[in-house]
């Protein structure tokens, strides 16, 4: 599998922190999401935690059973009276390669609209990002639907966006 950029390494823990679906509830509806349920959901998946956040800032940093690392970050944490983060970015990163281009990020950006394709060319990062509103709420089986649509579709397009097709 291919390995995440250096910058995502550097938010990593050493030790990985033990995982519980336990918290996890595919019907219950979310407003907003806490730390504990973003971890909640990487765990329903059977995926490890690698990097959590603290109270300053909700995210988590998981790996499949595959390797392949990405991130859960809560967005529009505590606004307009409502606790916890009404939004997800959910992030893989990957070095550049060298073979990504402006083109080939346009053309992944066109044949996969759910997925947003980008690149940090002075940092050599190679990224996606889905994005999901919770306002009035979804269910924690639709947020744990996004994560598992952001790990296929990344697999689909990453060798269009690195310019491997």
């Amino acid at each position: 599998m291919r390995h995440c950029v250096a910058a995502a390494a550097a938010i990593l823990v050493a030790s990985a922190a033990p995982l519980s679906a336990q918290d996890y509830a595919p019907d219950r509806l979310k407003k907003s999401v806490t730390q504990a349920d973003l971890v909640a959901v990487a765990g329903s998946l059977g995926h490890q935690v690698i990097e959590q956040g603290d109270a300053s800032a909700v995210y988590i940093v998981a790996e499949t059973q595959d390797a392949t690392r990405y991130f859960l970050i809560g967005t529009a944490c505590d606004v307009n009276d409502v606790p916890g983060c009404q939004g997800i970015m959910m992030q893989v990163r990957y070095d550049l390669p060298e073979t990504a281009s402006f083109a080939t990020l346009a053309k992944a950006n066109l044949e996969q609209a759910a997925l947003n394709s980008w690149a940090d060319f002075e940092g050599k990062t190679l990224g996606f990002t889905r994005y999901q509103v919770l306002d009035n709420g979804v269910m924690m089986a639709n947020i744990r639907e996004n994560v598992n649509v952001l790990l296929v579709l990344v697999e689909e397009t990453y060798p269009i966006a690195a310019g491997e097709e």
